[in-house]
Order: structure tokens, then C-alpha cells, then sequence
């Protein structure tokens, strides 16, 4: 078995191409079964294939890493000795997707056996553009290395997200102070697809109070590829909580972090992990 990462960001990046074209081949099915998980949190049948072939084919090719998948978690609540753990969501953002919607993504990323995010893949089938990233060697967007130019909070649009299941006071006190500075936000529906964005430039930076995993760890290592500040989301340890999360380039990551440090728990701001 290979452990080369180069060829697990290459598996990676097709392995998600091949996911993005399964479940827009679902988009068009009249019969599509859905099935609740709660308000507005939606499990499809295009969900379930999608991760199945995820699952599988990390397991055909890497056989002794750990899979944690949204819609199975295995023994991925606790990182064992494989060389990596694949957290993988193979639709994020499901209502978006069975509104008929483009903003939705499939994301993968690998962590090694200390917790460290290194390898980072984002896939818009609608969009088709794959956002990829291993660490120490950039980003790219469909295979294509870019620069991330550096804009202040009011230079561009902030993505903020908000979870169903959590307090809304932290949402809107973010808002609130990021209205009060002039600036403006954007909802995308996917969590994962905007952390994308904010590692490519389109966003200035991304906020939401409570992500899981597999929203956010692919994202991480855009970000920081790409030149930007993003909290860490393995900061205590665990896959299996969820967490607040803040990402930007580095020309607003301080004036978020003033908007939401006071919630973000055992992060490091920009300034201490400059100093790092």
C-alpha cells in the first residue's frame, strides 16, 4: 500500500470528480427518496450511494485507513494507528441539493495519526471545480496553482452559516458586528463550499458557530494553503464533536477573529499562530 500523499491527493481529487458525477446523475430523478433527519436535514438516497462509493473505494486502495464518513461514523470517533483517517461528506449541502440548487459540494480530507489535517479536497459537480490542497504545496483549482490576493472585511463578502441546532445569539451577535462595520454576508447552504471559496478569494473569510468534521477539515487545509488563517478544528483532539469555526486571508483574519474570539474556545488567533 502506498502512503505517498501525493498520490492520495491525485486519488483523492478523482475519487471526488467520480462522487460529484453520481450524485448529480440522481439530480434529474423524479422519485428521489428523501428521508428526515430532522427540520430541514435531509438524508437522500443520492447521499447514501455517494458515500458508499467513497467508502469503498478508499477501502480497495487504502485497506488499513479509518473512514469517518457524515452518514456513518464507525470507530472514526477515535483515531486509531492507520496512517490516515479519511473524513469524508459525500453531498454538503443536502437541501440545497434536493431544492434544486447548485450551492453543494463533496468534500474528503485526510488526517494523519497525530490529528493533523494535511490533505484537503473540495469538488462543486455543478460548478465543476475541484478545489485541492496537500500540505506544503499550495492549492489548486482544477489543477491549477492560483494566489490568493489579501482584502480587508469590507473588501469583499463574509460567509456565515448558521447550524439548526444551535443557539442562534452567536450567529447573530456575529452579524451584528460584522453589519456594524460596513460589511456583508453570504449563505451558500454548504458549509464546506465556502471554505472553498474564502481559500480561492471569493469570500474574504467564514463563520459559523457549530461544524461537524467533515464540513470543516477539508477546508482547513485549503485555507492555510492558500495563505489564510483558519482555526483548528483538531485544536482538543476529537473528530467527534463539533465545534465553532472562523476562516479568512489574512487581510481580514484579525477583524474576524475581534467579531468571534470570544466564542472560539481554545483557538489560537492569527496573531499567536503567526508566532507559532
Amino acid at each position: 500500500m502506498s502512503i505517498d500523499p501525493v498520490e492520495r491527493q491525485l486519488f483523492a481529487e478523482e475519487l471526488s470528480v467520480e462522487a460529484g458525477l453520481l450524485a448529480l446523475s440522481y439530480r434529474d430523478q423524479d422519485d428521489l427518496e428523501v428521508r428526515s433527519k430532522g427540520v430541514l436535514d435531509w438524508v437522500t438516497e443520492a447521499d447514501l450511494a455517494t458515500e458508499r462509493l467513497i467508502r469503498n473505494r478508499i477501502a480497495t486502495t487504502f485497506p488499513d485507513d479509518q473512514i469517518l464518513g457524515e452518514e456513518g461514523l464507525g470507530d472514526g470517533q477515535h483515531i486509531r494507528s492507520a496512517y490516515s483517517t479519511w473524513v469524508v461528506d459525500p453531498i454538503d449541502g443536502t437541501t440545497c441539493f434536493v431544492s434544486g440548487l447548485p450551492s453543494w459540494c463533496v468534500s474528503i480530507a485526510c488526517i494523519d495519526v497525530r490529528g493533523h489535517p494535511y490533505l484537503g479536497v473540495i469538488r462543486d459537480p455543478v460548478g465543476k471545480e475541484t478545489f485541492s490542497a496537500l500540505q506544503g504545496h499550495g492549492i489548486t483549482i482544477n489543477g491549477h496553482n492560483i494566489s490568493v490576493p489579501s482584502k480587508g472585511i469590507t473588501d469583499g463578502l463574509v460567509g456565515v452559516g448558521h447550524p439548526r441546532n444551535a443557539p442562534n445569539q452567536p450567529t447573530l451577535t456575529f452579524l451584528q458586528g460584522l453589519l456594524s462595520l460596513g460589511g456583508l454576508f453570504y449563505n451558500s447552504g454548504s458549509a464546506a463550499l465556502a471554505l472553498a471559496y474564502v481559500a480561492a478569494g471569493r469570500l474574504v473569510g467564514f463563520y459559523e458557530s457549530d461544524l461537524r468534521a467533515w464540513d470543516a477539515l477539508a477546508g482547513e487545509v485549503l485555507i492555510r494553503e492558500s495563505g489564510g488563517w483558519s482555526t483548528r478544528f483538531m485544536r482538543d483532539g476529537s473528530l467527534a464533536t463539533s465545534k465553532p469555526v472562523l476562516a479568512a486571508n489574512r487581510g481580514s483574519a484579525s477583524a474576524m477573529w475581534d467579531l468571534a474570539g470570544d466564542v472560539l474556545e481554545g483557538c489560537s488567533s492569527p496573531a499567536q499562530d503567526d508566532g507559532q
